[in-house]
């Protein structure tokens, strides 16, 4: 009996569709023994590493950890006194245990290891992994370049959320895949971790990607990171405990500043500040950090951002407020009209009627706006070759911080105005915790 229970327990988790265990008292009542006997038996089992168990509110998956055996024979133990309730819906029976935590049998990784054989998996890594009973939400750690193999490629939808996202392959109007047949991937999650220095990196859990086919799972394979590495906590907190975080990053702040600031203007003014509102919906997929720290990212970066304030100034917003252009003598008394950058015509307008002790604050502003503007600029009037240099990435954090601080504080000094007296700003822009990940 005890090795009529060891192969049932081993051919149930064979054939399986997800790698599931199977249910406790199914093994009592499918062999037609005692449940008690049953759970003796399996103790034994459990003892000679044959087999192991989940207990939890879903036990049919191994989730993230394996037990000790002193842990697993006291849950099956306490699991003798368990009773069940039958439950009739017309012809329906439904029987329940009463216990929040039921039990889920499985072979141990030592059995499966010496006993299945995996050649029909080729190089899917990750389903052999999966298949020898390695827990499904144990994450693997990823150097972040292995993103933009698919941010880059718009055959690719491509999500990231700052800490979070996902990938899968587009498809055409005959839902057939824009790739590849080895290239159509499907990514459920991925999320941000850390190596020991700080660094960035790409976490995914085992069971996601066992969805990658076997070419792109060697592709990641090739990436991966061992050593002590974390999951950051707001992507821990979102896919294993399943919380909501209180947390924004820098870019989402940005963003809902921008927008704070233009909905004040419309209430005072009755015209908006800026031509386009950014939300969650319209965010440019770029609007993040970037995965390499080249010079080539930190352009189209510094590109995009002036693009979302100076470019997206509205001109019509300081009719009648300030001159448009300015004359330049050129000889004998003929002048040229010039237009003024909406930045220049922002600044001139607010100096007027900003209060002059508030002006250092007011030119501190400017001139971070300014600079964006500028380094936009700077590449446009020289050929750079690309470069890796890590010294990128706090290039661009101290960027977004700096743009946000500007922002922020237009808003503040908005809000001062009388007409803005009942405006309400979303708490979280100020007593929000703001991230830089």
């Amino acid at each position: 009996m005890k090795k009529e229970i060891e192969q049932k327990i081993y051919k149930f988790f064979l054939e399986s569709t997800d790698f599931n265990g199977i249910p406790l008292r199914q093994i009592s009542s499918s062999l037609k023994i005692e449940y008690k006997k049953s759970i003796d038996i399996i103790k034994e089992l459990v003892q000679d590493d044959k087999v192991t168990i989940q207990s939890s509110t879903n036990p049919h998956i191994i989730y993230s950890r394996l037990y000790p055996i002193e842990t697993q024979l006291k849950i099956l133990e306490d699991a003798k006194d368990w009773k069940t309730k039958e439950m009739k819906f017309g012809e329906i029976s439904i029987v329940s245990e009463n216990t929040d935590y039921p039990i889920c049998i499985y072979p141990s990784q030592s059995l499966l290891k010496s006993n299945r054989n995996l050649d029909e998996l080729g190089e899917a890594i990750y389903t052999k992994s999966l298949a020898f009973g390695e827990p499904q939400l144990s994450p693997r750690f990823f150097d972040i370049e292995v993103l933009e193999r698919y941010s880059n490629d718009p055959r690719f939808n491509f999500v990231f959320e700052d800490y979070s996202g996902r990938i899968s392959a587009k498809y055409d109007d005959n839902e057939k895949p824009l790739v590849r047949g080895e290239d159509d991937v499907f990514l459920k999650t991925f999320g941000l971790g850390f190596d020991e220095n700080d660094n960035r990196l790409a976490v995914v859990y085992l069971r996601y990607l066992n969805d990658l086919t076997p070419e792109h799972q060697i592709f990641w394979k090739n990436k991966e990171r061992k050593g002590k590495c974390l999951v950051l906590q707001e992507y821990y907190e979102n896919t294993i405990k399943g919380n909501w975080t209180s947390s924004y990053s820098i870019f989402t702040a940005f963003i809902g500043e921008l927008t704070c600031l233009n909905d004040i203007s419309k209430t005072i003014f009755n015209k908006p500040l800026f031509r386009k509102d950014f939300n969650d919906y319209n965010r440019p997929k770029e609007f993040t950090f970037f995965f390499s720290p080249t010079l080539k990212n930190y352009n189209d970066f510094v590109l995009l951002l002036d693009k979302m304030i100076s470019d997206n100034i509205n001109k019509d917003f300081f009719v009648g407020k300030v001159e448009f252009y300015d004359y330049v003598e050129i000889e004998n008394g003929i002048k040229e009209r010039k237009p003024k950058g909406t930045l220049r015509l922002f600044e001139e307008w607010l100096g007027g009627i900003f209060k002059a002790e508030q002006d250092k604050e007011l030119k501190k502003i400017f001139s971070i706006l300014k600079n964006i503007r500028r380094q936009r600029q700077n590449p446009a009037h020289r050929i750079s070759e690309n470069e890796y240099d890590k010294k990128y990435i706090e290039q661009q954090k101290k960027l977004i911080n700096n743009a946000h601080h500007s922002i922020k504080g237009l808003r503040y000094i908005f809000k001062q105005h009388p007409r803005a007296t009942n405006f309400e700003i979303p708490d979280w822009l100020d007593n929000g915790d703001i991230k830089t990940f």
